[in-house]
């Protein structure tokens, strides 16, 4: 760092980046970095942009964690297991600096599914506008993703279902599992489902808490339960210690993926949580709903998103289509018929 006009220094525990004016006064500023690689980045970061770059990316998404744990948004768990494997590349990193020749490289060095990466750029894409709309930076830049993969969701059989399920242990693992399967309800959902929206009377629970903002991520209002998901529920009910539903121990579960991989692993299947949306959507295809009831009950705004994906699963599929190619049946096809057979 000799040969910068700046030298990098401790802090009151943190790290400072001191220099001198024209008229030799000095100067310091304390660094958001933690370490002295990321302070000597951030640091030449700033002395090259000013204050633009006081606030790095890194600073900011942490800063976006934060907020979002503090308002209990199950979802921030996993944002918190992103960042770690992001933190190393967009850590030291100004936002001004940001742009698509960046997001492509962090792609090619990330060496994950195109699924993950496209989700950990959006994640950052969205840290980065909670910034700026907490003013904490003037503007958010837009960040590049990779085109979304060619995704098709597999679903269960009922014979797979059941060898998977014997293999799921835990009380809280297996309400869980009935659930995500009956409701068709997406995890978070679940996991943000408390004991005051269980409608024992009408046997209905409500998947929307009060207050929550609507997002793209749609979800049904109130449904119906069937009666093995009734029983489950009224047998954690007498053992209950938190307001959540999905608890362990006297604690909110805030994720449910260890629980999938450890039963896959026993069971010999594999399944993810959201593997039971789609399982039960299809199981209720296959046994003739509506499509415009399990559009209802799923949450989603359009039938046509529903026919989309699960009216093939249907008993009568496309079979007025099969039923209007028939032969003309004239007198004169008939009396060829008897030429060829004479």
């Amino acid at each position: 760092m000799s040969d910068q006009p700046f030298t990098i220094q401790r802090l009151r525990g943190a790290w400072a980046i001191v220099w001198r004016d024209g008229d030799g006064n000095r100067h310091r500023q304390a660094l958001a970095a933690p370490d002295r690689i990321g302070a000597e980045a951030e640091a030449r970061q700033r002395w090259r942009l000013g204050n633009r770059s006081r606030r790095t990316v890194g600073g900011l998404v942490e800063a976006y964690l934060a907020d979002r744990k503090a308002e209990g948004i199950v979802t921030a768990d996993r944002q918190a297991d992103a960042w770690k494997a992001m933190k190393s590349y967009w850590g030291d990193v100004s936002p001004n600096l940001i742009d698509k020749d960046m997001a492509r490289g962090y792609a090619a060095r990330r060496k994950a599914a195109t699924a993950t990466i496209r989700y950990e750029l959006s994640m950052l894409s969205v840290a980065l506008r909670w910034a700026k709309d907490e003013k904490l930076i003037d503007a958010a830049p837009e960040i590049w993703r990779p085109a979304p993969p060619d995704r098709k969701q597999r679903h269960l059989s009922q014979q797979e279902f059941e060898t998977f399920f014997a293999q799921v242990k835990a009380p809280h693992a297996r309400l869980y599992v009935l659930l995500g399967l009956y409701t068709m309800a997406r995890p978070a959902a679940l996991l943000d489902l408390t004991w005051d929206r269980v409608d024992w009377k009408r046997g209905t629970i409500d998947l929307n808490p009060p207050g929550r903002t609507r997002t793209a991520k749609k979800r049904a209002e109130t449904i119906p339960l069937n009666d093995e998901a009734i029983e489950a529920l009224k047998l954690a009910w007498t053992a209950r210690q938190t307001d959540y539903v999905i608890e362990r121990g006297g604690k909110r579960i805030a994720n449910v993926k260890k629980l999938f991989q450890a039963a896959s692993e026993r069971s010999g299947i594999h399944v993810t949580a959201y593997m039971l949306r789609h399982t039960g959507a299809v199981w209720a295809a296959e046994a003739g709903a509506p499509m415009s009831e399990l559009a209802q009950f799923m949450g989603h705004d359009d039938s046509r998103t529903t026919e989309k994906h699960y009216a093939r699963y249907t008993p009568g599929f496309l079979r007025g289509v099969a039923n209007r190619v028939r032969r003309a049946e004239t007198t004169e096809v008939q009396m060829n018929l008897g030429v060829l057979s004479a």
